[in-house]
């Protein structure tokens, strides 16, 4: 059967191509091959049939292949990917969401608004998946921001289905890794930055410098600022001054707003657990069915850039109104009167909003229980934090698993343990045995989930915290089928 073949300019010199590759099993006949680790599968990959390998200087291939050296390899790799699905991200608006909590639920909350519209279907890409023209993508994507390669060929397929909008999560990796390279956003949500994936970035430096590298990069298009973040200041500074970037920033707490040139507040905030309340500065009253604080946040970003992409606010409000809730996120299950919630929160920020969201809805003379762990492999030090964090806040504190990966979950729980034990004076006593306060501990999700339901009393908050909408517990290499909504669904059933 003849191959289809692909011309692609990289560089001064012109290849043609079946496919791109940065896995040398998965390469095939006519392919080229980013080598993202050198010279390591570079014959591998060839001998899987690679006739073009992308390398930077100093690397050996094979005189029997074309060998093309750049600078980035995997910049390129994110160019050439746009290349070689036809460049179609130029003919749709794209809209990204950048910061550490909250990309996932604003991102929902802009494609609804958007869907609304424009009566059309848009795209969605971020930690719960890929979708789009109304379909989960086929190649379930595992990370926030998918590799290049699989971003512009789920691209592709969007366009050549009629998508025309797309909303996309852009982690820290996308930008360390330059993923979204030759991508022109439209606009652009900051959401906030606080600690996560240090096992990555070492310091929190680093981190965060890598999240604003992403503003300090772009040339155009709009951005919404949520200036109650620290940071906030950071990113309006690296976008100013640039005439084709438009920067907005919105407030629900200062008297005064980043420096940029619109701005919006956002005050007489009520919330309850069906939903939340507020007014918006030259809008007025709004709705939001989504409950908690943080969520009012996510709502008044995608908002204020919908209403800059041109839309009006009569059916922002409406599509605010009518918003569904999002997988995993906050989303709450009555369990013989008492409320349980479910939510991804897994970093100490994300923890804290959470629990103190949740403690605000508490009836008087109720108690808040948490059950949570923290992902093995990957940043410590959030552990006690965490620890710390759910002691302070929550009444009682059920430690489990959540994604050991190869560590044991018995040791990852004994380092959360030690920010609860630690955390004041009053706990020393505690400490010496062993044993911290209105805190118990099982290694099995479903027995801690179970326990802590059963433990509870009617108009008591139980909210599970760390996994969210994910189907599985990562556990020595194997992903186990587990969700903690099937869970609470075997316990109504009794």
């Amino acid at each position: 059967m003849k191959q289809f073949l692909t011309q692609l300019k990289i560089g001064d010199q012109t290849v043609a191509v079946s496919g791109l590759y940065h896995n040398s099993k998965q390469v095939r006949s006519q392919g080229l091959f980013f080598a993202l680790s050198g010279a390591t599968y570079v014959e591998e990959a060839v001998a899987n049939g690679a006739t073009v390998v992308v390398t930077e200087v100093g690397i050996f291939v094979p005189a029997s292949v074309t060998h093309v050296v750049v600078d980035d390899v995997r910049a390129t790799m994110a160019l050439v990917s746009k290349q070689f699905y036809g460049n179609v991200v130029d003919q749709m608006r794209i809209t990204a969401v950048v910061g550490t909590n909250g990309k996932t639920t604003t991102s929902y909350i802009m494609r609804h608004i958007l869907e609304m519209a424009t009566g059309k279907n848009v795209g969605l890409i971020g930690t719960t998946g890929i979708y789009g023209a109304g379909r989960e993508w086929d190649g379930v994507n595992t990370l926030t921001t998918p590799d290049p390669i699989e971003l512009h060929q789920a691209l592709a397929a969007m366009y050549h289905n009629g998508v025309r909008d797309v909303v996309m999560e852009v982690s820290a990796h996308a930008i360390y890794y330059r993923k979204v390279a030759g991508i022109n956003f439209a606009g652009v949500i900051f959401t906030n930055i606080t600690q996560d994936h240090l096992d990555f970035f070492q310091t929190f430096e680093h981190y965060k410098n890598t999240k604003i590298l992403f503003f300090r990069e772009l040339t155009a298009g709009i951005v919404v600022i949520n200036a109650d973040d620290q940071y906030g200041l950071a990113v309006a500074d690296a976008v100013r001054g640039k005439p084709l970037v438009k920067a907005i920033s919105y407030s629900l707490q200062q008297d005064t707003i980043v420096g940029t040139e619109q701005w919006a507040f956002v005050d007489q905030v009520k919330l309850s657990v069906t939903g939340s309340d507020f007014r918006l500065s030259k809008v007025g009253a709004c709705h939001m069915a989504m409950p908690g604080l943080y969520n009012v946040y996510n709502g008044v970003a995608a908002a204020l850039l919908a209403n800059a992409y041109g839309i009006a606010w009569d059916l922002v409000q409406e599509a605010l109104r009518t918003v569904p809730s999002v997988p995993g996120r906050f989303n709450t299950y009555d369990i013989k009167g008492v409320t349980a919630i479910i939510d991804y929160a897994h970093t100490p920020d994300g923890l804290e909003k959470l629990l103190t969201n949740a403690k605000a809805l508490l009836p008087s003379k109720a108690h808040l229980t948490v059950v949570f762990g923290c992902g093995g492999d990957r940043d410590r030090g959030k552990r006690p934090l965490m620890g710390k964090i759910a002691a302070q806040i929550a009444d009682r504190v059920v430690l489990t698993s959540d994604n050991p990966r190869t560590e044991e979950p018995d040791a990852i729980i004994d380092e959360i343990e030690r920010g609860i034990i630690t955390m004041d004076v009053a706990h020393l006593t505690a400490s010496l045995a062993g044993e911290p306060r209105n805190c118990v501990r099982f290694v099995d999700r479903t027995q801690a989930i179970n326990y802590a339901i059963e433990h509870a009393d009617a108009g008591d908050i139980v909210v599970i915290a760390g996994k969210g909408h994910e189907n599985y517990l990562d556990i020595k290499g194997q992903k186990i089928p587990y969700m903690d909504r099937k869970v609470l669904d075997n316990i109504l059933r009794g």
